[in-house]
């Protein structure tokens, strides 16, 4: 995201002034500081604290002593407490139980028992080595629970097209913010339009973009964008007083959880724990990143997107790239789980590439990862196709 130029304006220094005939004419300043004994002998006399008197104890205060020195007895028990009255509230909802056998039942299935990524982290405390399988564990547990469904059925007015037209702005708009930012705001607009029971208009998508990138922002960025940014960005096509109305309405759609399991979190976990190199993670990030703006893969499990994006990467750089024990240790998948899925995201990088249908005016994911930063990973050659051109992407379960 391009951001605007927040220079602060310099401020004017507030110089002496002298009179002379009748005008104002500023002095300039001492060449000279006022030398510090000089500061001390204008600075008024300090008082000597040992020598003043006590205060005097406020009148209730000496009475009440008074009246404990002659046995006055405090009882909070036998009166009756002076609070207001609250309306009492209800317990927060749990999350889905996860269960400690469940967690000791993936540690029993270990495919890879010789290998601990995790055991050589531990002295680096910002990868929690000691929480770190547990909690992609429960990340896997938690996806039902932010589970988006076909939601084009009932928002008859939006297509597949206006979505993908949206991800490809919201891409291009959060490209200098962290990638998490982009699903989070991606997850928050399908979950929005998913929950909520208003009709939402096509020229209405790009406010709740907005509000769902200036909200991931605040959620995963140290300097998230100002409200005047995203204004500007849109070109003024909505004021300040309708995003933030916006924002409140996305958070109130929502539940005020922002917590969603990412398929970016997964892809990271499963590179750094194969330990690829950045370019084997570049060309999965691009994998995943076109995926988003595939409305076929809103209701995918988030996991299962990541591993099949990153087995796809590993086929590109080389064809005979297997699925790994320690691969399936830190996804929890199983190859034949997870084929299924690299076979979809190749089919659909096959459809981008074509340039036909729905998603043939999407090209800045493309454009993005052509670049050398990204290693060119747009440009490498594709797998064969295992599904015919003209077949419908679907989405594996």
């Amino acid at each position: 995201m391009m951001l605007r130029n927040r220079t602060a304006l310099s401020t004017k220094t507030n110089l002496p002034q002298q009179q002379t005939n009748g005008h104002v004419k500023a002095v300039d300043p001492p060449a000279k500081c006022i030398q510090r004994a000089a500061s001390k002998q204008i600075a008024p006399a300090k008082e000597d604290i040992n020598v003043l008197e006590p205060k005097a104890k406020r009148a209730a205060l000496n009475e009440l002593t008074t009246k404990l020195s002659n046995g006055l007895v405090l009882d909070s028990v036998r009166k009756g407490l002076g609070i207001r009255k609250t309306e009492k509230l209800a317990p927060k909802a749990e999350p889905e139980d996860i269960l400690e056998d469940e967690l000791e039942e993936e540690k029993k299935e270990d495919p890879c028992p010789d290998y601990d990524y995790d055991s050589e982290n531990k002295k680096d405390p910002y990868n929690v080595p000691e929480f770190a399988f547990d909690i992609f564990v429960y990340y896997r547990k938690r996806e039902s629970a932010y589970a988006v469904g076909d939601y084009l059925k009932k928002q008859s007015k939006l297509s597949m097209g206006a979505r993908a037209i949206l991800v490809d702005w919201m891409v291009q708009e959060t490209f200098e913010l962290n990638h998490e930012t982009l699903y989070l705001a991606v997850k928050l607009v399908d979950t929005y339009l998913h929950r909520t029971t208003k009709k939402v208009k096509p020229e209405e998508l790009q406010l709740i973009a907005s509000a769902a990138v200036f909200i991931a922002s605040k959620y995963e960025e140290r300097s998230p964008p100002l409200i005047d940014d995203f204004i500007y960005l849109s070109q003024d096509s909505f004021k300040k007083e309708a995003l933030e109305e916006a924002e409140r309405e996305v958070f109130r759609i929502v539940n005020f959880d922002l917590g969603a399991p990412l398929s970016y979190s997964h892809l990271r976990r499963y590179a750094k724990a194969c330990k690829v190199d950045m370019q084997g993670l570049t060309l999965a990030r691009y994998i995943l990143e076109t995926s988003l703006m595939f409305y076929e893969f809103v209701s995918a499990s988030e996991s299962k997107m990541a591993a099949g994006a990153f087995l796809l990467a590993l086929k590109m750089v080389d064809e005979k790239a297997q699925w790994t024990p320690v691969m399936h240790k830190y996804s929890g998948y199983s190859a034949e789980e997870v084929e299924p899925w690299t076979w979809a995201l190749n089919h659909m990088l096959h459809i981008r590439k074509s340039g036909g249908g729905k998603y043939s005016k999407q090209h800045t994911v493309a454009d993005k990862y052509s670049h050398e930063i990204f290693f060119k990973s747009s440009e490498v050659p594709l797998l064969a196709d295992k599904f015919r051109l003209a077949s419908p992407l679907v989405c594996p379960k």
